[in-house]
């Protein structure tokens, strides 16, 4: 379901490591045949997950949900390669985009520790 997903924020993180070839196929045309309306724009989704990758976070802001944005990070294997996401949910009314590094530094070091712990378990 490639339409929940670019609504998630482990969802972002995990399409922001796709190339464009991956990503063309996740949302094809051929996906949406039934619902072309429900299909996002490629070129803008492809924006939004550079900017995700480049920061190495992601911001989902009333995507999932109206009145609440998530933070996130990628949770990523022995190889770099993201296989989840680890994220915090806050009420909208509470959100400040200045105030994203602390949250993003908490998140980042609780993502670091469950990378560790996933690899000793190996």
């Amino acid at each position: 379901m490639a339409e929940v997903v670019d609504r998630t924020t482990a969802g972002l993180l995990l399409l922001s490591e796709l190339d464009d070839a991956e990503l063309a196929e996740v949302y094809s045309a051929a996906r949406y045949r039934d619902r072309p309306a429900d299909r996002p724009n490629i070129a803008q989704l492809r924006s939004e997950l550079e900017l995700i990758g480049r920061n190495g976070f992601a911001v989902n802001q009333e995507r999932s949900e109206r009145g609440l944005v998530a933070v996130g990070v990628p949770v990523r294997d022995q190889d770099g390669t993201a296989q989840a996401g680890l994220s915090v949910s806050m009420p909208s009314v509470r959100y400040d985009p200045h105030g994203l590094r602390s949250p993003i530094a908490t998140l980042s070091v609780a993502a670091r520790a469950l990378e560790a712990d996933l690899a000793a378990a190996h």
